[in-house]
């Protein structure tokens, strides 16, 4: 993930008022709690003339750690666990990556397949420990927004790694491709022979047909 204001720096943090990934220098730490420096301005002057955002209150929703772990595990695909916690958006993004590298798996060759095997796992953690992270901060009673906007910012800030794959992905299919072509070749090549000398052979036999005295 990249900052949300400096789209060039790795963000480790999330602000615990409105969810954007931060950077070191924009996370803001108050008692333990991570704020970005818009929210932490929000919250210290409420009379600006729009009521600030509402502050963190315990004792709201509960989500079962049980019954989150149960829809983070297999049989449910990646992005069930949002849903479970009423984060339709994230869950359908979640949910269409998920299905997205099984699709890319499938119709992949080679090392391309591999490491797409690879990203699978790891992207299942990430979604796991993002969503035990989410019902975290809900149960703490904070409002934790239904949005993809990090996820479109994270493609809009790796673009150039996601052409990359794309590119990738396009010459395993063309490869695989060719190779079914060059097998069907081998296969059919023999058949033609043999058909090609049965052709000669019969016609070599057959008498030429002409007018008869």
């Amino acid at each position: 993930m990249q900052c949300r204001t400096h789209p060039t720096t790795p963000a480790f943090n999330t602000c615990n008022q409105c969810g954007d990934w931060l950077c070191e220098e924009c996370t803001v730490d108050v008692q333990g709690r991570l704020y970005c420096r818009g929210c932490l301005m929000k919250m210290a002057t409420p009379c600006s003339g729009s009521p600030g955002p509402a502050p963190a209150t315990p004792g709201g929703r509960r989500i079962s750690w049980g019954l989150l772990f149960m829809f983070t595990i297999p049989p449910f695909p990646t992005g069930v666990n949002y849903m479970f916690m009423g984060l339709i958006k994230k869950g359908l993004a979640a949910l269409c990556g998920f299905f997205l590298l099984i699709f890319l798996i499938s119709i992949t060759s080679g090392p391309l397949t591999w490491l797409l095997g690879l990203a699978l796992p790891i992207y299942w953690l990430t979604c796991a420990f993002d969503g035990f992270n989410l019902r975290r901060r809900i149960n703490a009673g904070e409002h934790v927004p239904d949005s993809i906007d990090e996820v479109l910012r994270a493609i809009r800030g790796n673009k150039y790694v996601l052409w990359a794959i794309i590119i990738l992905v396009g010459l395993s299919v063309l490869g695989t491709v060719v190779g079914a072509v060059m097998g069907l070749i081998r296969w059919l090549m023999p058949l033609i022979v043999i058909g090609l000398g049965l052709y000669v052979l019969f016609r070599r036999r057959t008498p030429p047909s002409g007018p008869t005295e």
